[in-house]
Order: structure tokens, then sequence, then C-alpha cells
């Protein structure tokens, strides 16, 4: 998994994710994710759309960082992008986070 961190403005983060997410990668996943929810950022976004394969551990970690962010008052952006694992994995695994690759998808 390859995770880099972009401020395309002031006091928001964008985290592009790519390659494998699983239970060996999520770890560092949730320490990039926490470090930026914990900054100054407003509005995180994670752009998944490199992402190859993506297990439940990856869905946890954007669970922990929704949470995370709902208590510091940031807001979180889920973009699966074209990532057909992550759309597959939303599509069967029902969250706020499917809502928005549907609304995606249908727009």
């Amino acid at each position: 998994m390859t995770l880099r961190v972009l401020r395309p403005a002031p006091h928001t983060v964008r985290v592009r994710v790519s390659g494998e997410v699983d239970l060996s990668t999520a770890r560092r996943l949730d320490e990039v994710l926490r470090s930026r929810i914990r900054g100054n950022a407003e509005e995180i976004v994670i752009d998944l759309s490199g992402v190859t394969f993506f297990s439940v551990a990856g869905l946890n970690s954007l669970l922990r960082a929704q949470l995370l962010a709902d208590a510091s008052g940031a807001h979180l952006v889920v973009e699966p992008g074209r990532s057909r694992a992550v759309r597959r994995l939303f599509a069967l695994l029902p969250t706020d986070f499917d809502r928005v690759v549907n609304a995606r998808m249908a727009g």
C-alpha cells in the first residue's frame, strides 16, 4: 500500500491510497488518518481510486476515521473512484460510505 498526503487547500487534506489495504497495511492507514484528523484540517478527503484490494480491515480504518472526525468536528469524505475492490465491499456491507458511492455512481 502506498499513501500520499496532499494539501490542496489550507484546511483540506487529501490522502491518496493505492495498492492493497488489508490486515497488514490497515494499521498504517489508521496512523496517517488519525494524525491528519487531529491536525488543523477541517476536511479530510480519502481517495481510494488506486486501491486494488480492500478488506474489512480497510473498512474498519475508515469507520474509525469517521468516528474520530465526528468527535473533532472535521468533515470526512471517502472517494472510491473507479476502484472495483472498494465499490464491491461497500456494496456488500452497507455503511454511510455506501451512500456516497451510490450517489457518485448515479451522478
